[in-house]
Formats: structure tokens, C-alpha cells, sequence
């Protein structure tokens, strides 16, 4: 196994020699440069080595941390709604309930020439359309004739530039209406107490009308309190 010692002497010494060569040729080199470092290069030198002395010896920069992982969605917790929000419907419920009862009582005391005047009229014919029988609807239609009569008081109290056109309308409404109901009553014999009552309640609310009246509504007036005597039971 020795035998490979002397070349790798050999080589040892070659390459020590090359080493040599190469020492002297950059000695020789430097020689002809001038010698020693120039300033400038050492200035440089220093810096650089200073930069990198303080770059070592400051700690590196951590990295952002991440941000912590959230929690998994937790289910969330239903609220039961407070007092004033379940209150709120029926708080509204009973403002529109309040609102419809006071629209329902001006309209139902409204007279011709009132806004509401149409709703009341058209509620009117309504429960009339409703009636089962000629009975019921007789009925109906007495209570209808009691309006008109009200009504045409009503305006004989209030003056208006249309006072008379309205009265006029109110008398034609009651006089129809009061033919209409005593014909689907009309006795063969002796009128009914209730007959013979609206009779007399018609005559109660007309009859001080006709000082406040025209001529053409005093007329009117007076037709109607003749037609309905012939019900009180007073000219049999």
C-alpha cells in the first residue's frame, strides 16, 4: 500500500512551488502599484467593514406576526324583541282602529254637502243591499227616512249659500225613502204600532222645519206631513 507515497510527494512539492510562483508575482504586482492600500480604498474598506460590524450586531427584524386564528362562528344567541317592539303592532292596530271609529262617527253625523257625506250614503246603501226580506228592508229604510229628517234640521240651522239646494235634497231623499218603506208595509186594515210610531216621529222632527223653510222646501215639507198623517192613525 505504500506504494503511491512518492508521487504524492511529488505533488505536494509542485504545488508548494506554484504557491511560490504565485506570492512573487503578486508581490512584484503590488510593488508596481506603489506598495500600501491607497486612502481612499481604506476609508472605503473601513466603512464597509464597520456597516457589516453593526449589521451583525443588530438583532434582524422579526416577522409581522400572523393574527391569531378566530374562533369558530359561534351560533348567536336570539334576542327576544323588547316590550315596545312587540307592543308596536298593536299599538298601530289600535291608532288605525281609532282613526276608522272617529272617520266612521263624523262621516255617520255628516249632512249633504259634507266630504264624508258620500261614505255615509254609500255605507247606508249598503245595509240596505243586505237586507233578507221586504220586512227588514222596511225597516231599513224607516231608520234611512229618519236621517234625511235630521239632516234637512241640521241645515235649516246652519245658513250656507247652498242651504236650500241641500234641504231640498234632503226632503226629496226622506219622502222617496218613506213611500219606498210604508209600501212594502202597507196595512189592509189599521197601520201597525210601529208604523203609526214612525209616522209620528217623521211628523215631530218635520213639522218645525216649515217657519225655517222657502216656499218650494215649505211645500215639499208639508206634502210629506200630509202623506204620512194618513199612518199616524189620527185622520181614521
Amino acid at each position: 500500500m505504500g506504494w503511491w507515497r512518492p508521487g504524492h510527494r511529488r505533488r505536494a512539492r509542485w504545488a508548494r512551488r506554484a504557491t511560490d510562483r504565485v506570492s512573487t508575482r503578486i508581490s512584484e504586482v503590488g510593488s508596481r502599484i506603489g506598495g500600501d492600500p491607497r486612502p481612499d480604498f481604506r476609508a472605503r474598506l473601513r466603512a464597509d467593514l464597520l456597516q457589516a460590524h453593526a449589521a451583525e450586531r443588530t438583532p434582524a427584524t422579526e416577522p409581522p406576526a400572523e393574527p391569531p386564528a378566530e374562533p369558530p362562528a359561534e351560533r348567536q344567541e336570539v334576542r327576544r324583541p323588547s316590550l315596545l317592539v312587540r307592543l308596536r303592532p298593536l299599538a298601530v292596530f289600535a291608532m288605525l282602529l281609532g282613526v276608522m271609529f272617529a272617520t266612521g262617527s263624523r262621516a255617520y253625523d255628516s249632512v249633504p254637502g259634507d266630504i264624508l257625506y258620500p261614505l255615509k250614503r254609500a255605507a247606508e246603501a249598503t245595509v240596505l243591499r243586505l237586507a233578507t226580506n221586504d220586512t227588514e228592508l222596511a225597516k231599513r229604510e224607516m231608520t234611512a227616512a229618519r236621517q234625511r229628517a235630521a239632516e234637512a234640521a241640521t241645515l235649516a240651522g246652519a245658513p250656507g249659500p247652498d242651504r236650500d239646494r241641500l234641504i231640498k235634497q234632503a226632503l226629496d231623499d226622506m219622502a222617496r225613502t218613506t213611500r219606498a218603506a210604508l209600501a212594502r208595509v202597507k196595512p189592509r186594515g189599521k197601520p201597525s204600532g210601529e208604523i203609526r210610531r214612525f209616522a209620528r216621529e217623521q211628523r215631530t222632527a218635520v213639522e218645525p222645519l216649515l217657519p225655517k223653510l222657502d216656499r218650494e222646501n215649505r211645500d215639499k215639507a208639508a206634502n210629506y206631513l200630509s202623506y204620512i198623517d194618513t199612518f199616524t192613525g189620527t185622520t181614521q
